[in-house]
């Protein structure tokens, strides 16, 4: 009995810290900014990392994706509504440079969508 009373208490305690931290993942991270241009590092290893980024519309963003892995479905980011796919060579880091000119959400993932992620422009 105390056997099951303990595990109830680790299944709980594991439930609230999936969601402190996919709730905290769920509200983005802010840019850093370089004048105009709103700045965001991204590590790249089984995940994105930040997932989730918060812009501004109308000011020019730049994404750095550091990979710091060498599984082959990470090789690629891709943000498929804006027509952008670069390659991402391990160890290295790549830009994304852009600028929002529409409020809403931009996914951007690999290339098989294992990793995903998103830009919230406000």
């Amino acid at each position: 009995m105390q056997i099951i009373g303990v595990i109830l208490i680790v299944v709980v305690i594991a439930l609230y810290l999936l969601w402190f931290w996919y709730s905290k993942n769920r509200e983005g991270v802010g840019a850093k900014t370089d004048g105009e241009v709103q700045v965001f590092d991204i590590v790249v290893k089984g995940v994105y990392s930040p997932s989730v980024i918060k812009a501004k519309v109308g000011q020019p963003i730049k994404i750095n994706f550091k990979r710091e892995e060498s599984t082959d479905c990470s090789r690629f980011v891709t943000f498929s509504n804006l027509k952008i796919r670069k390659e991402l060579p391990e160890g290295e880091t790549v830009a994304v440079e852009f600028t929002p000119t529409q409020v809403g959400e931009i996914a951007f993932a690999c290339d098989m969508g294992m990793y995903q992620g998103k830009l919230i422009v406000e």
